[in-house]
């Protein structure tokens, strides 16, 4: 037996559909305030400080070598704000350069996080400051919940970077 749905049918299960999904959206404003508040938090500039806490000098000079450490999170001023933290992988070891896939987290004092991944590129001795290079911010809690975009590093000073967001 063959059933044929008529446009009347149709159209009034589109129209319900329609009603229920307007309906919902009207019923959860508070949600979408939510999640539009923590894009628009405005993130830091904050300068990375890893000096004689990070552990990459140790490690073998060879593709899958990895190495880490913490280091202090200051603000524009100096003051001490937080906490970075940091994991990578050397991915490309070359006679004049080396790179690694990184992966760190930004912990602020306020119990704010933020988290990135990059492509560092590890300055040899021939190196001039300052270098750039940019990663991509993967996540947020409380206030930069649900947030991405870019990072943006500057390497002033070996174990020493500005970090914009954007």
């Amino acid at each position: 037996m063959q059933r044929t749905i008529t446009v009347k049918r149709s159209v009034g299960f589109a129209a319900a559909a329609l009603m229920v999904g307007t309906v919902g959206a009207f019923s959860m404003p508070a949600l979408a305030s939510t999640v539009d508040g923590h894009r628009a938090a405005s993130l830091p500039a904050i300068t990375l400080d890893f000096t004689g806490t990070n552990d990459e000098g140790a490690v073998a000079n060879a593709v899958g070598a990895s190495f880490g450490g913490t280091g202090r999170v200051k603000d524009t001023n100096g003051a001490v704000i937080g906490t970075a933290y940091d994991q990578c992988d050397k991915d490309s070891v070359k006679p004049t350069s080396t790179e690694a896939f990184c992966t760190g987290m930004v912990k602020l004092d306020d119990g704010d996080q933020l988290a990135f991944t990059t492509t560092f590129p590890i300055p040899n001795a021939a190196s001039s400051y300052p270098q750039s290079f940019e990663g991509v911010i993967t996540g947020g809690t409380r206030r930069y919940e649900g947030i991405s975009g870019e990072a943006h590093f500057v390497a002033r000073s070996a174990g020493v970077y500005d970090l914009n967001f954007s």
